[in-house]
């Protein structure tokens, strides 16, 4: 588990800023759908965030 957050959670947060270019990107232009970019870019948050607090638990 602790590989898991050293190797993959670095690049799950570069790929979550790419998609937030691409989000805010798409909304500047105002014609094309988000639905797609919105629910990675929620899946994504979702697991640094989940990393974050299991790497405090797992330091005590």
């Amino acid at each position: 588990m602790v590989y898991l957050m050293l190797f993959l959670t670095p690049i799950v947060s570069i790929i979550f800023f790419v998609n937030c270019v691409a989000i805010a990107k798409k909304i500047k232009n105002g014609d094309e759908d988000t639905a797609n970019n919105t629910g990675w870019g929620a899946v994504m948050f979702g697991y640094i965030i989940f990393m974050i607090i299991l790497s405090g638990l797992l330091t005590q």
